[in-house]
């Protein structure tokens, strides 16, 4: 079985000082907060409210 490629996080989602993370909707374009958290293959994914059914993909 081949391993699927971590997926890229948007320029926008880097490590915040002292570790912390800032977590934006990943969907590609939007910029607001992720508010919704997803235990995804690769850990959580983050998406705002407009854009949460996008981590059923």
């Amino acid at each position: 079985m081949s391993e699927i490629p971590k997926p890229a996080y948007p320029d926008h989602m880097e490590k915040a000082p002292a570790g912390l993370f800032e977590h934006y909707c990943m969907h590609e374009g939007c910029n607001a907060w992720g508010s919704f958290g997803f235990e995804k293959r690769y850990g959580l994914e983050w998406y705002c409210g407009e854009h949460k059914g996008d981590a059923d993909n």
